[in-house]
């Protein structure tokens, strides 16, 4: 590690005071990058370097038993560096125009030399589609010299195209890296935020902060990771509210750089679940150059792998999406109403861009192990016949395609992180779809289960009001009748008879209505549903069985 140290700003990692220093200055919004150079015996860093020093550091070889780590943050404002990573390790003109490129503005695009070179390689590359992974790439993109569109011209931009497709990525080989490009999303509370302020777009996508990541692995031994400018468009100082989120945002980038220290020995005993098997698998340093160190296909994976934020958005029990499911499924219950279908609507969305984002993940994976097979090159030399002349350039077409390898140890871990993308983020997010699509169905089933019951209660009041006009219709004509002036009737009844008659009539009301309520089956407190017929059949059914019952019993007697 001698050529690390001759340059300025690199100090002893292992030295508390400089960990404490590190640990503090990665979670600063205005930190710019970090270099970080480590065996198992040392490890230095050095924070906020230039590009001239960065520069000066890749022209510094890592040897075999190291591993260099190389982060930048808010690409835009460290083009230079930019600039010197993609010479050094081979980046198309566009691959480094797209990683600086400023947000909200056009990527910088190739030169008109760099398209007629890229024309004329076109053909070869048509010819080796046959073992080239069909991963999306940043080279694949539209290139100027076609004819763009007007509204291409206007809207293409990288930083608006993964914002808007929050499930698109990236997965680039080169001569000298892989490179992986993807959207990650942090558990962010953003319920704070008013939900007018919002717009509707924005309302559809999971809640959370999104943010590009360029992950690359060098053949080198070198990890370079570039990540996008959270807070990019604000100025001055951060507000304590963008500090807390930046925790957050950085949380696994943070715990990784931890890791790589020993005075954070103490902690990995104490949580197990945190600790990453990075540096304490290197090869010691007077090991043999054939003991090639799996730290940087380690770190390359354990950067990837941000399981904390899976399991916040999706595996946690309390998950924000079974919260708020289960919060909907008790206000159905409470008052059914046609406005919770639009919340599990958006719901519905959200969960649908999740599942793509982890589906992209997943597709990233499977890309990767797929180029670590070993490929049956004689199966497609026919196809290079035209453009390959001898057996030196198959060799070294093969030896492009797979010159940057994952360890043994890394491929095992990326085998079980698809595993548990599937199992568990894929698997709770379908669940949760699932219970959305039967609580549809539930708050409709309870709407017409309320109407239903309004009608009956409606339908109840009815009879109701026609019951009492049936009780007291014949007591008014009887009423009528004693108040009518006739002559021959005057002086004829008394009180005692009016009242007599009174009784008689309600009485034979009464009975009226209560034999009219059980043979119609409209009695109160009974079900409504059920015709005079009907009732007419049942009770002729009951009967001649209690006649049958009756003969029956008299034979055995």
């Amino acid at each position: 590690m001698d050529g690390s140290r001759t340059l300025p700003g690199f100090e002893n990692f292992d030295d508390p005071n400089v960990y404490h220093r590190g640990a503090k200055h990665i979670l600063k919004a205005n930190a710019l990058n970090f270099v970080l150079e480590f065996d198992s015996d040392k490890a230095l860093l050095a924070s906020d370097l230039d590009s001239e020093s960065i520069t000066e550091l890749l022209q510094t070889p890592v040897e075999p038993t190291k591993t260099r780590w190389i982060n930048l943050w808010s690409p835009e404002q460290q083009k230079k560096t930019v600039k010197a990573l993609a010479t050094n390790y081979g980046f198309s003109p566009r691959t480094e125009g797209v990683m600086s490129s400023d947000p909200g503005r056009p990527a910088v695009v190739t030169t008109a030399n760099q398209q007629s070179r890229r024309r004329a390689m076109l053909p070869w590359l048509k010819d080796r589609s046959s073992f080239d992974s069909h991963a999306e790439d940043v080279e694949m993109t539209p290139t100027r010299d076609q004819p763009p569109s007007h509204a291409t011209s206007l809207d293409l931009n990288h930083y608006r195209m993964v914002n808007e497709v929050w499930y698109y990525s990236s997965v680039d080989w080169g001569t000298r890296y892989l490179c992986v490009g993807y959207n990650s999303l942090s558990p962010i509370d953003l319920t704070s935020i008013d939900v007018d302020q919002q717009s509707k777009r924005m309302q559809n996508k999971p809640q959370g902060k999104r943010l590009w990541t360029w992950l690359i692995l060098c053949d080198d031994n070198t990890i370079v990771t570039i990540n996008e400018n959270p807070f990019h468009g604000h100025e001055g100082p951060p507000t304590p509210d963008e500090e807390e989120k930046l925790h957050s945002i950085r949380r696994n980038l943070a715990n990784v750089f931890e890791q790589l220290s020993k005075v954070n020995e103490y902690r990995k005993e104490k949580n197990p679940i945190n600790k990453l098997s990075i540096r304490s698998g290197l090869p010691k340093t007077n090991a043999k150059e054939s003991e090639i160190s799996e730290a940087p296909s380690l770190l390359f994976h354990y950067l990837f792998d941000d399981w904390y934020a899976s399991y916040s958005l999706v595996a946690k029990q309390e998950h924000q999406y079974g919260k708020q499911l289960g919060n909907l499924r008790d206000l159905m219950f409470q008052r059914p109403a046609v406005e919770h279908i639009e919340k599990l609507h958006r719901i519905g969305q959200q969960l649908s861009v999740l599942k793509k984002i982890y589906l992209s993940y997943a597709l990233i994976i499977d890309r990767i192990l797929e180029r670590q097979k070993p490929v049956d090159m004689s199966n497609s030399t026919h196809l290079l016949k035209e453009h390959i002349d001898d057996e030196r350039s198959l060799l070294t077409a093969q030896t492009r395609s797979y010159a940057v390898n994952l360890s043994s140890a890394a491929i095992v871990r990326f085998e079980r992180l698809r595993d548990r993308i599937q199992l568990y983020a894929l698997g709770e997010i379908q669940d949760c779809i699932d219970e959305k699509e039967a609580l549809v169905g539930l708050n409709f089933n309870l709407i017409t289960l309320k109407q239903s019951d309004a009608v009956e209660r409606l339908t109840r009041i009815t009879i109701l009001l026609a019951k009492v006009t049936i009780l007291f219709m014949p007591v008014s004509l009887m009423t009528a009748y004693f108040s009518t002036q006739i002559e021959d009737l005057q002086g004829a009844y008394t009180s005692t008879t009016y009242w007599a008659c009174f009784a008689v009539i309600m009485a034979f009301s009464l009975l009226f209505l209560v034999v009219f309520g059980v043979l119609s089956n409209t009695l109160e407190g009974k079900p409504i549903y059920r015709s005079m017929t009907q009732t007419s059949w049942d009770y002729s059914r009951k009967w001649l069985g209690f006649k049958e019952r009756q003969k029956t019993a008299l034979k055995r007697t």
